[in-house]
């Protein structure tokens, strides 16, 4: 009988941890969300400066708005992720990206606070 408690016990051990391997795990996969949004946001900004009437400070200000609001997150720092958020979206309305380029930026933007929020308990 104790041979057949220890098998079991030896089996379920296995299997809890294969479990726990195998299955997705829900912070994890919202941080991998977080990253896949914020290369996304890169892409599309680039893309949008590129079609855009900003000027090079105006370019290099965005730049560095984006560092710092990737920065952020990678730090866990959400005041100045707001900052960098709002200063982008700042120049997102100063009239200088064309209105698709404008629409994908914003959509990219509310992606990541939306994965933020849930990832820091707001959506669970």
């Amino acid at each position: 009988m104790r041979t057949r408690d220890v098998a079991i016990l030896a089996l379920s051990a296995v299997l809890f941890t294969t479990a726990y391997l195998v299955c997705p795990q829900p912070g994890l996969a919202q941080s991998h969300q977080v990253k896949d949004d914020l290369e996304q946001l890169a892409v599309d900004i680039h893309v949008g400066m590129d079609r855009s009437t900003l000027t090079e400070q105006q370019k290099a200000q965005l730049r560095d708005d984006f560092k710092e609001l990737r920065k952020a997150h990678q730090n866990h720092r959400m005041f100045a992720a707001l900052r960098a958020a709002r200063s982008i979206r700042t120049e997102l309305d100063s009239g200088a990206f064309k209105p698709e380029d404008q629409k994908r930026i914003k959509e990219d933007l509310q992606a990541i606070r939306e994965a933020r929020e849930y990832q820091s308990g707001g959506g669970m």
